[in-house]
């Protein structure tokens, strides 16, 4: 593991404020895994992304909290390739604020998701959870540095990183 800078968290806020979507990977019941494509948003490095009740990663993240995804950015050439791939801990959000913040964030990035919120019942699927991910764990690859550039750090408890780092920055 690399030691990283602010800027690397800078970085980080950075792709997840800019990402469209990103690929998250769970673990099933049986040991398998699951991969699947989910809008988001975020505040910091904490990412929120809404999930159908009886889908399959709903099932996954009951049985086994534990996640990855990754996420890009656009680019039309490799040295301009910025990306993250993040291993975290997944959790239904509960809190009647909590859920307040997550239906915001996704509504300002997301404007199409206010029909979803206004009207449940056209959902194809018989209801809607909000999800969360907190990182523990971080691959920055940044090809703008170098090919194959990448920095690798932890997040939590036991280091000077928080989770909303520079939240400030991405509600503006």
């Amino acid at each position: 593991m690399t030691s990283y800078t602010s800027s690397d968290l800078d970085l980080v806020t950075e792709i997840l404020s800019l990402g469209r979507e990103l690929t998250l990977a769970s673990i099933r019941p049986d040991g398998t895994p699951h991969a699947s494509t989910v809008s988001y948003a975020n505040i910091g490095l904490v990412v929120y992304f809404a999930v159908a009740i009886d889908c399959q990663k709903t099932s996954n993240i009951d049985h086994n909290s534990q996640v990855a995804f990754a996420v890009n950015t656009p680019y039309k050439k490799w040295r301009e390739i910025r990306g993250l791939a993040v291993d975290a801990a997944a959790r239904l959000v509960t809190g009647t604020d909590e859920l307040a913040l997550a239906e915001s964030l996704l509504l300002r990035k997301y404007p199409e998701f206010s029909t979803v919120i206004s009207n449940p019942l056209q959902l194809p699927w018989p209801g809607m959870l909000f999800i969360r991910c907190d990182p523990s764990f971080i691959s920055l690859l940044d090809y703008t540095k170098g090919f194959g550039h990448t920095t690798r750090f932890r997040i939590g408890l036991d280091t000077n990183i928080s989770p909303f780092h520079n939240f400030v920055a991405d509600n503006r």
